[in-house]
């Protein structure tokens, strides 16, 4: 979420945002935060066992770098935890509960800090939240939460037993910090009514954003890439687009560029299926590749569990699509977020059927005129929505509605 959290801040002062945080990292940007503060998993057990934990951070050069304290046994952990199964979540949930993070040097520095309103970045974990309830109390300040992702309808470990039980422990949390909150940021429109309903509390679209760069986007080129990770079997989609661009005369198949690392994600990436895999690359190579692109791809699965772990998402490379991209070519069902959005605006060529992908394919690619359409709408939706400074003045304005509504 760094990123994002960069996005959003990066019009205030250093001085106007101080930032709790649970990474085993050092702090840096400290022309956006320059006061942080940190207490770690592992400083959590040492809490468990009597000794002082907790650092505060106050930066005042903005080229500090991070540094990743992580050992190789604390990175092993760390990645063990990524799996997000239910086991997971009722131990780190488990071990924040015992630990002692309500030090006389947490508070001080947050009643020191005494900020005007109170920011949460939600996630799926319970402990988090009740760190957060914590600090409400203490100050009594309005409370905005931001959504990015969805955990509380759809539950990833909801066919287990513990799950479920997991999943209840955890809502229930939940609801205590969305009582207080004054209003939720969400990531799409769809995900703004349902959670709306869901907690009666009143909702904001806060799009995902990127810069607007000056970018050439060459009209003779045939080349079309894919940007990004191939989670959520992406993958399947791709093979098939792949085989489908090798059915248009002139174009020999797509460029995939990924960080990928998993085998089981990699599989049928082959030139045979009409897929070029590149790997990864840098951001700035990104928009090197994007630029001289006829053509980009975003796509989502087609399996119905998977439609629901992501029904409320929008792809963050869907916005410098829009702003900087050329043709944005979405392969995906109806009823995703990212996809009813994009077709909603046409600021994409949507092929929401697997059946119509080949025709689709043929009709785009062969249609400049059309590629040119659909590059007007999205440069407007983008301008509109997804606009860094539009979407960092977003949040200061809703802020500004909290603090005023005290």
């Amino acid at each position: 979420m760094g990123k994002t959290l960069l996005s959003y801040f990066r019009d205030f002062q250093p001085d106007e945002v101080a930032e709790f945080y649970i990474q085993d990292k050092d702090p840096k940007n400290a022309n956006v935060v320059n006061s942080f503060y940190r207490i770690t998993d592992r400083e959590a057990l040492k809490s468990i066992m009597g000794l002082e934990v907790g650092k505060s951070f106050y930066l005042e050069h903005s080229e500090t770098e991070a540094n990743n304290n992580n050992t190789g046994a604390v990175e092993s952990i760390r990645q063990y935890g990524r799996r997000r199964n239910a086991l997971v979540y009722i131990v780190r949930n488990a071990l924040w509960d015992m630990a002692h993070w309500k030090t006389p040097k947490l508070i001080k520095w947050i009643q020191n800090f005494n900020p005007d309103v109170i920011f949460f970045m939600a996630g799926d974990y319970r402990f988090m939240y009740k760190i957060t309830l914590f600090i409400q109390n203490l100050l009594n300040k309005p409370l905005v939460v931001c959504c990015v992702d969805d955990y509380f309808l759809y539950n990833r470990n909801g066919d287990s037993v513990l799950g479920r039980h997991q999943h209840k422990s955890y809502m229930k949390m939940v609801r205590k910090v969305m009582d207080k909150a004054f209003c939720i940021l969400t990531i799409s429109d769809t995900m703004g009514k349902e959670y709306q309903k869901l907690f009666n509390k009143p909702c904001f679209t806060l799009h995902t954003s990127a810069k607007k760069r000056h970018l050439d986007n060459s009209k003779h080129s045939n080349s079309i890439a894919y940007f990004g990770n191939l989670g959520f079997h992406r993958f399947e989609q791709l093979v098939e687009i792949g085989k489908a661009v090798k059915q248009v005369e002139g174009f020999g198949g797509i460029d995939v560029y990924s960080g990928e690392k998993n085998p089981k994600n990699l599989v049928g990436l082959t030139e045979e299926n009409g897929i070029y895999f590149r790997g990864e690359i840098t951001a700035k190579e990104v928009c090197e590749r994007m630029d001289k692109c006829m053509a980009i791809i975003h796509t989502e699965s087609f399996d119905k569990k998977i439609q629901n772990q992501i029904k409320y998402s929008v792809s963050t490379k869907i916005a410098d699509s829009l702003l900087n991209g050329p043709c944005l070519i979405a392969y995906g069902p109806e009823g995703i977020a990212s996809i009813d959005y994009l077709k909603k605006f046409n600021a994409a060529y949507i092929i929401s059927r697997k059946e119509d992908l080949e025709w689709g394919l043929r009709e785009i690619l062969t249609n400049e005129q059309l590629r040119t359409e659909i590059v007007r709408n999205a440069r407007k939706l983008g301008a509109q929505n997804h606009d860094i400074n539009v979407v960092s003045k977003m949040v200061r304005k809703c802020l500004q509605l909290a603090v005023d509504s005290k």
